[in-house]
């Protein structure tokens, strides 16, 4: 199953970049309905680091634990687009019974704004589970994009 965007977000490119690499976005853009917690003492680092996982945990709303999982990116390109792709996966609650891959990328479309292309792959055990859940992760990736769109304009303006 999945879920996606394809959105247009005013910030130029290499904003846009820059912000889906900080853990605060992450969390900016899924708050209240899925709120993180670093697991590391440290807590969450200021960006994440290609290659170098990140144990994090989820509550729905704050307060019902969805379970332990980990950021773990890597950043390639397709035909020049660049591509950030999370390899993490769950370890634990709800997120131990499911496997995903979440891909965004981001492409130039020469004035100043940003396509966004945004999609999460995901399976569960039991595969029911994943049909029950969906309508709900639809309901957070629409979050997700009235919050990048909200946010995005304050990148333009962190990364000038």
């Amino acid at each position: 199953m999945h879920v996606g965007l394809r959105i247009v977000l005013d910030a130029p490119v290499d904003a846009v970049r820059d912000a889906l690499l900080s853990p605060s976005v992450m969390v900016a853009v899924t708050k209240p309905f899925l709120v993180y917690r670093s697991r590391s003492p440290e807590g969450f680092p200021e960006r994440w680091t290609p290659g170098a996982p990140h144990p994090i945990t989820a509550s729905a709303f704050g307060l019902l634990p969805s379970g332990d999982t980990h950021v773990d990116l890597d950043l390639y390109e397709v035909h020049g687009i660049p591509v950030q792709r999370d390899n993490g996966g769950g370890t634990s609650g709800l997120f131990g019974r499911m496997t995903m891959q979440h891909r965004m990328a981001t492409v130039d479309r020469g004035d100043g704004t940003t396509m966004l292309i945004d999609r999460l792959s995901y399976r569960m055990r039991p595969w029911v589970l994943g049909v029950a859940l969906w309508p709900g992760m639809w309901v957070i990736w629409q979050w997700r994009a009235l919050r990048m769109r909200a946010l995005a304009p304050t990148w333009r303006t962190r990364a000038s």
